[in-house]
């Protein structure tokens, strides 16, 4: 299920982007500015009892007609 992220999602989000950007594979973001920018982000949530956190993607809007996709990541397989 994709929804919204809340404030709760914030570290999650974080592991998975932490994830990629120590291996320089995504520009890693702090915390603060997760929090700034927690409503341009989307989360995919896995079905079952867990509700696991398994992606993540921001959508920044730079102007009417023009959007940008951020941090788009999705957790590998264990």
């Amino acid at each position: 299920m994709i929804r919204k992220a809340i404030i709760e999602d914030i570290k999650p989000i974080h592991r998975i982007l932490s994830h990629y950007g120590d291996q320089g594979l995504l520009l890693a973001r702090p915390l603060s500015e997760l929090y700034d920018h927690l409503r341009d982000f989307f989360v995919v949530v896995a079905e079952g009892p867990e509700q696991k956190i398994i992606g993540t993607c921001a959508l920044g809007i730079c102007w009417e007609d023009l959007a940008e996709i951020r941090s788009l990541a999705v957790l590998e397989d264990d």
